[in-house]
């Protein structure tokens, strides 16, 4: 699924009227490519203009000397299709912001990053609208709020309320800084959006994956603590875990990730059940062209127990996204 759910020309309108010009001598241009952005972290929202077709820019978010954020985005180089939201109010307790922003390709000979139009047309807001007003957005499927999303991961219900989490790129729409974003529902057929769930991190951005309720305490993070597991994608693909104590809504990621890892280029999306058969955890992933099949007693260590699909199915590329569930026979 490649769609660009953002609503371009009506968002655009809202934010215009509604945000506050950011001074364009905030930005240090330090070469053709490369600039420093300083940030007002008095300010909740700084909304970022987005170009579909420009240069991808590598942009650095620096709590002082430390970076905090990294994530790729399309700035606009010469008109503006949409803009997206950067949350500075995640900052508010700090004293310097600043973006550290590259961008790809080569600008020598046509004035640089200096001359790009994003500059000039940074906002800051109070919030960032997200009604919808796009006439063919679907109504009946789950979309998110803005932004570009494709793999399901993670479905549970709790509590009354059904929690879906999904790959999710926050700052365009196509593929790029893969993220969980969150929904939740009541019904599955009306969503509310959450926010970001699970974030990139040094070991990687964030894949597919799942998330089950620990209604034993079977991993230590307190009884009914959501837990949950996606493939962390950087120079290799290795399994990370994290755990929500607020019913899903934000995580910690455990402090021994990465918990499982292979030499196998393309070892991905996790899916773990309870078996009560045995009492112990399952879980089934992506191995190249077959199937790994895992036991756990806590989440945490985990045991290969078996391989499926080397001799059998479709072998002309690699194999993803896998269930494993008992069927009535």
């Amino acid at each position: 699924m490649n769609k660009n759910l953002f609503s371009r020309t009506a968002a655009a309108s809202f934010l215009l009227g509604l945000a506050m010009a950011a001074s364009a001598q905030q930005t240090k241009f330090l070469s053709s490519n490369h600039c420093i952005y300083r940030v007002d972290n008095s300010q909740k929202v700084l909304l970022l203009p987005v170009q579909e077709k420009a240069e991808m820019c590598n942009v650095k978010v620096i709590d002082g000397n430390s970076q905090v954020k990294a994530f790729n985005i399309r700035l606009a180089s010469n008109h503006i299709d949409y803009y997206v939201p950067l949350y500075i109010s995640e900052y508010k307790n700090s004293k310097n912001i600043s973006l550290d922003i590259h961008v790809n390709g080569t600008y020598r000979n046509d004035g640089g990053v200096s001359s790009f139009t994003c500059w000039k047309n940074m906002k800051y807001a109070d919030s960032y609208d997200m009604t919808n007003t796009e006439q063919y957005r679907p109504v009946y499927h789950h979309t998110p709020a803005y932004g570009w999303m494709n793999d399901p991961n993670g479905m549970f219900y709790k509590d009354g309320v059904w929690n879906l989490y999904y790959q999710y790129n926050p700052y365009g729409s196509q593929w790029e800084n893969m993220t969980w974003g969150h929904s939740t529902s009541k019904d599955l057929l009306h969503w509310e959006f959450q926010g970001e769930a699970v974030e990139p991190d040094v070991w990687g951005t964030i894949f597919s994956g799942s998330a089950v309720v620990d209604h034993n305490n079977t991993a230590g993070f307190g009884n009914g603590t959501v837990v949950a597991m996606y493939t962390s994608a950087g120079e290799n693909q290795t399994q990370s875990l994290a755990y929500s104590t607020d019913n899903g809504k934000t995580f910690t990621k455990y402090e021994g990730n990465p918990i499982i890892t292979s030499n196998t280029p393309d070892f991905r999306d996790p899916h773990m059940f309870w078996n009560e058969d045995i009492k112990k955890w399952n879980m089934i992933l992506a191995e190249g062209q077959h199937m790994n099949i895992y036991s756990s007693d806590d989440l945490k260590a985990w045991k290969l127990e078996s391989q499926f699909g080397a001799e059998y199915g479709n072998h002309s590329g690699v194999w993803e996204c896998p269930d494993l569930m008992k069927l009535r026979v």
